[in-house]
Protein backbone atom coordinates (compact mmCIF):
# COMPACT_ATOMS: atom_id res chain seq x y z
CA UNK A 1 0.00 0.00 0.00
CA UNK A 2 2.82 2.42 0.86
CA UNK A 3 4.50 1.67 -2.45
CA UNK A 4 1.26 2.27 -4.34
CA UNK A 5 0.83 5.67 -2.65
CA UNK A 6 4.40 6.68 -3.46
CA UNK A 7 3.92 5.63 -7.09
CA UNK A 8 0.73 7.68 -7.27
CA UNK A 9 2.49 10.76 -5.94
CA UNK A 10 5.35 10.30 -8.38
CA UNK A 11 3.00 9.96 -11.32
CA UNK A 12 1.03 13.02 -10.29
CA UNK A 13 4.27 14.97 -9.98
CA UNK A 14 5.13 13.92 -13.53
CA UNK A 15 1.72 15.01 -14.81
CA UNK A 16 2.03 18.40 -13.13
CA UNK A 17 5.59 18.79 -14.45
CA UNK A 18 4.23 18.35 -17.98
CA UNK A 19 1.49 20.91 -17.39
CA UNK A 20 4.03 23.37 -15.93
CA UNK A 21 5.98 23.17 -19.20
CA UNK A 22 2.79 23.67 -21.22
CA UNK A 23 1.86 26.69 -19.09
CA UNK A 24 4.82 28.60 -20.56
CA UNK A 25 4.21 27.87 -24.26
CA UNK A 26 1.25 27.70 -26.62
CA UNK A 27 2.11 24.30 -28.16
CA UNK A 28 4.97 21.93 -27.40
CA UNK A 29 6.13 18.68 -29.02
CA UNK A 30 6.58 15.43 -27.10
CA UNK A 31 10.40 15.37 -27.21
CA UNK A 32 10.79 18.81 -25.67
CA UNK A 33 7.97 18.21 -23.19
CA UNK A 34 9.65 15.06 -21.89
CA UNK A 35 13.04 16.78 -21.71
CA UNK A 36 11.80 19.92 -19.92
CA UNK A 37 9.70 17.87 -17.48
CA UNK A 38 12.65 15.50 -16.83
CA UNK A 39 10.61 12.43 -17.76
CA UNK A 40 11.32 9.44 -20.01
CA UNK A 41 9.70 9.99 -23.38
CA UNK A 42 7.49 6.89 -23.09
CA UNK A 43 6.27 7.96 -19.64
CA UNK A 44 5.54 11.49 -20.85
CA UNK A 45 3.57 10.08 -23.79
CA UNK A 46 1.44 7.85 -21.55
CA UNK A 47 0.76 10.64 -19.06
CA UNK A 48 -0.14 13.06 -21.85
CA UNK A 49 -2.62 10.50 -23.17
CA UNK A 50 -4.33 10.42 -19.78
CA UNK A 51 -4.30 14.22 -19.52
CA UNK A 52 -5.83 14.50 -23.00
CA UNK A 53 -8.58 12.01 -22.11
CA UNK A 54 -9.37 14.08 -18.98
CA UNK A 55 -9.56 17.34 -20.94
CA UNK A 56 -6.61 18.82 -19.07
CA UNK A 57 -4.44 18.83 -22.21
CA UNK A 58 -5.23 19.04 -25.92
CA UNK A 59 -3.30 17.32 -28.72
CA UNK A 60 -3.05 18.42 -32.36
CA UNK A 61 -0.72 16.90 -34.95
CA UNK A 62 1.74 15.63 -32.37
CA UNK A 63 1.88 18.84 -30.37
CA UNK A 64 0.28 19.56 -27.01
CA UNK A 65 -1.26 22.52 -25.20
CA UNK A 66 -3.28 23.06 -22.04
CA UNK A 67 -6.93 22.09 -22.39
CA UNK A 68 -10.25 23.63 -21.36
CA UNK A 69 -10.50 21.70 -18.10
CA UNK A 70 -7.21 23.19 -16.90
CA UNK A 71 -8.47 26.64 -17.89
CA UNK A 72 -11.69 26.18 -15.88
CA UNK A 73 -9.77 25.03 -12.82
CA UNK A 74 -7.37 27.96 -13.19
CA UNK A 75 -10.25 30.41 -13.34
CA UNK A 76 -11.44 29.07 -9.99
CA UNK A 77 -8.08 29.89 -8.37
CA UNK A 78 -8.57 33.18 -6.52
CA UNK A 79 -5.71 33.66 -4.06
CA UNK A 80 -5.49 36.64 -1.77
CA UNK A 81 -9.06 37.82 -2.29
CA UNK A 82 -8.67 40.60 0.28
CA UNK A 83 -5.48 41.81 -1.38
CA UNK A 84 -7.11 41.87 -4.79
CA UNK A 85 -10.07 43.82 -3.45
CA UNK A 86 -7.87 46.30 -1.58
CA UNK A 87 -5.60 46.87 -4.58
CA UNK A 88 -8.23 47.43 -7.30
CA UNK A 89 -8.62 51.21 -6.98
CA UNK A 90 -4.97 52.03 -6.11
CA UNK A 91 -3.80 50.02 -9.14
CA UNK A 92 -6.20 51.88 -11.41
CA UNK A 93 -4.83 55.19 -10.14
CA UNK A 94 -1.26 53.94 -10.56
CA UNK A 95 -2.02 52.81 -14.12
CA UNK A 96 -3.24 56.32 -14.98
CA UNK A 97 0.23 57.78 -14.37
CA UNK A 98 2.50 54.85 -15.31
CA UNK A 99 2.62 55.47 -19.06
CA UNK A 100 1.63 52.00 -20.23
CA UNK A 101 3.95 50.13 -17.85
CA UNK A 102 2.77 46.81 -16.40
CA UNK A 103 1.55 46.64 -12.79
CA UNK A 104 1.68 43.58 -10.58
CA UNK A 105 0.69 42.48 -7.10
CA UNK A 106 2.71 39.49 -5.87
CA UNK A 107 2.74 37.20 -2.83
CA UNK A 108 5.04 34.43 -1.57
CA UNK A 109 3.63 30.97 -2.20
CA UNK A 110 5.33 27.57 -1.80
CA UNK A 111 8.82 28.99 -2.08
CA UNK A 112 8.04 31.17 -5.11
CA UNK A 113 6.83 34.71 -5.72
CA UNK A 114 3.54 34.53 -7.62
CA UNK A 115 1.58 37.30 -9.33
CA UNK A 116 -1.99 37.43 -8.01
CA UNK A 117 -3.22 40.65 -9.58
CA UNK A 118 -2.31 43.78 -11.47
CA UNK A 119 -2.71 45.38 -14.89
CA UNK A 120 -1.01 44.16 -18.02
CA UNK A 121 0.91 46.63 -20.17
CA UNK A 122 3.81 47.13 -22.52
CA UNK A 123 6.07 44.40 -21.16
CA UNK A 124 3.68 41.55 -21.99
CA UNK A 125 5.50 40.53 -25.15
CA UNK A 126 8.73 40.12 -23.16
CA UNK A 127 7.31 38.72 -19.91
CA UNK A 128 3.52 38.43 -19.41
CA UNK A 129 2.70 39.52 -15.86
CA UNK A 130 -0.64 37.73 -15.61
CA UNK A 131 -2.09 36.14 -12.47
CA UNK A 132 -0.45 32.83 -11.66
CA UNK A 133 2.93 33.67 -13.20
CA UNK A 134 5.98 32.83 -11.09
CA UNK A 135 8.47 35.70 -11.00
CA UNK A 136 12.14 34.98 -11.72
CA UNK A 137 14.54 34.61 -8.75
CA UNK A 138 15.79 37.88 -7.31
CA UNK A 139 12.96 40.02 -8.69
CA UNK A 140 12.20 43.38 -7.08
CA UNK A 141 9.07 41.85 -5.54
CA UNK A 142 11.12 39.05 -4.00
CA UNK A 143 13.57 41.60 -2.61
CA UNK A 144 10.72 43.50 -0.94
CA UNK A 145 9.35 40.32 0.64
CA UNK A 146 12.80 39.03 1.63
CA UNK A 147 13.66 42.33 3.33
CA UNK A 148 10.72 41.82 5.68
CA UNK A 149 11.82 38.31 6.68
CA UNK A 150 13.95 37.74 9.80
CA UNK A 151 16.31 35.55 7.74
CA UNK A 152 16.03 36.43 4.04
CA UNK A 153 16.36 33.36 1.83
CA UNK A 154 18.88 33.79 -0.97
CA UNK A 155 17.59 32.88 -4.44
CA UNK A 156 19.59 31.02 -7.06
CA UNK A 157 22.15 33.10 -8.94
CA UNK A 158 23.05 35.42 -6.05
CA UNK A 159 26.04 35.32 -3.72
CA UNK A 160 25.44 35.69 0.01
CA UNK A 161 27.19 39.07 0.03
CA UNK A 162 25.35 40.57 -2.94
CA UNK A 163 21.96 39.38 -1.69
CA UNK A 164 22.64 40.75 1.79
CA UNK A 165 23.58 44.14 0.29
CA UNK A 166 20.42 44.27 -1.81
CA UNK A 167 18.19 43.33 1.12
CA UNK A 168 19.85 45.92 3.37
CA UNK A 169 19.26 48.58 0.69
CA UNK A 170 15.58 47.67 0.44
CA UNK A 171 15.16 47.88 4.22
CA UNK A 172 16.72 51.33 4.18
CA UNK A 173 14.80 52.73 1.19
CA UNK A 174 11.51 50.87 1.56
CA UNK A 175 11.74 50.16 -2.19
CA UNK A 176 13.40 47.53 -4.38
CA UNK A 177 14.79 48.22 -7.85
CA UNK A 178 15.67 45.86 -10.67
CA UNK A 179 17.40 47.21 -13.77
CA UNK A 180 17.44 44.36 -16.31
CA UNK A 181 18.88 41.95 -13.75
CA UNK A 182 16.12 39.33 -13.87
CA UNK A 183 14.80 39.74 -17.41
CA UNK A 184 16.67 41.44 -20.24
CA UNK A 185 15.20 44.83 -21.27
CA UNK A 186 12.84 45.00 -18.27
CA UNK A 187 13.24 47.29 -15.25
CA UNK A 188 11.09 47.36 -12.14
CA UNK A 189 10.40 49.10 -8.84
CA UNK A 190 8.47 47.38 -6.02
CA UNK A 191 7.12 48.48 -2.63
CA UNK A 192 5.77 46.48 0.34
CA UNK A 193 2.09 46.01 1.16
CA UNK A 194 1.37 45.52 4.85
CA UNK A 195 -1.46 43.89 6.77
CA UNK A 196 -3.27 45.55 9.66
CA UNK A 197 -0.61 44.13 12.03
CA UNK A 198 2.20 45.71 10.00
CA UNK A 199 3.42 42.45 8.48
CA UNK A 200 4.57 42.63 4.83
CA UNK A 201 2.20 40.34 2.94
CA UNK A 202 2.67 41.37 -0.70
CA UNK A 203 4.61 43.55 -3.10
CA UNK A 204 3.20 46.00 -5.62
CA UNK A 205 5.41 46.74 -8.60
CA UNK A 206 5.70 48.68 -11.84
CA UNK A 207 7.65 47.04 -14.68
CA UNK A 208 8.66 49.00 -17.77
CA UNK A 209 10.71 48.71 -20.94
CA UNK A 210 12.15 52.19 -20.40
CA UNK A 211 14.47 52.12 -17.39
CA UNK A 212 14.32 55.92 -17.11
CA UNK A 213 10.68 55.66 -15.97
CA UNK A 214 11.52 53.65 -12.87
CA UNK A 215 13.02 56.41 -10.65
CA UNK A 216 10.23 58.76 -11.71
CA UNK A 217 7.57 56.25 -10.60
CA UNK A 218 9.13 55.16 -7.31
CA UNK A 219 7.22 57.64 -5.10
CA UNK A 220 3.98 56.79 -6.89
CA UNK A 221 4.53 53.07 -6.28
CA UNK A 222 5.17 53.77 -2.59
CA UNK A 223 1.91 55.71 -2.34
CA UNK A 224 -0.01 52.94 -4.10
CA UNK A 225 1.43 50.38 -1.66
CA UNK A 226 0.42 52.56 1.30
CA UNK A 227 -3.10 52.94 -0.11
CA UNK A 228 -3.44 49.18 -0.57
CA UNK A 229 -2.16 48.61 2.98
CA UNK A 230 -4.70 51.08 4.38
CA UNK A 231 -7.57 49.52 2.45
CA UNK A 232 -6.46 46.03 3.47
CA UNK A 233 -6.52 47.02 7.14
CA UNK A 234 -10.12 48.21 6.81
CA UNK A 235 -11.45 45.05 5.17
CA UNK A 236 -13.27 42.52 7.39
CA UNK A 237 -11.51 39.26 8.19
CA UNK A 238 -12.71 36.41 5.94
CA UNK A 239 -14.86 33.73 7.55
CA UNK A 240 -13.08 30.37 7.98
CA UNK A 241 -13.97 27.78 5.35
CA UNK A 242 -15.73 24.60 6.54
CA UNK A 243 -13.56 21.50 6.43
CA UNK A 244 -14.33 18.82 3.91
CA UNK A 245 -15.24 15.53 5.51
CA UNK A 246 -13.80 12.25 4.28
CA UNK A 247 -10.73 11.37 2.25
CA UNK A 248 -10.00 12.88 -1.15
CA UNK A 249 -11.09 10.77 -4.13
CA UNK A 250 -8.39 8.44 -5.46
CA UNK A 251 -9.64 7.84 -8.98
CA UNK A 252 -7.31 10.35 -10.61
CA UNK A 253 -4.25 8.84 -8.91
CA UNK A 254 -5.22 5.35 -10.04
CA UNK A 255 -5.78 6.59 -13.58
CA UNK A 256 -2.39 8.26 -13.79
CA UNK A 257 -0.67 5.28 -12.17
CA UNK A 258 -2.18 3.01 -14.78
CA UNK A 259 -0.93 5.33 -17.51
CA UNK A 260 2.61 5.23 -16.15
CA UNK A 261 2.71 1.45 -15.71
CA UNK A 262 2.23 -0.41 -19.02
CA UNK A 263 1.68 -3.69 -17.15
CA UNK A 264 -1.65 -2.43 -15.74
Amino acid sequence: MARSGAEGRGVLEGAFALMEVLAHDDEVGLTRLASDAALPKATAHRLLGQLVSLGAVQSHEGRYRLGPRTFRLGQAWHPARALRAASAQPLRELAAVSGGASLSLSVPEAGHIIVVGGMRGEVDEVFPLRSGVVLPPGSAAELVLAAAAPVPERPAGWTEASWAREVAGVRERGLAFDYEQCVDSLSCVAAPVRSASGQVVAAVAVTALDAKLIPLLSDTVSRAASMISGRLARLPEPAPKPRRAGPAPKRAVKGFAAAADPSR
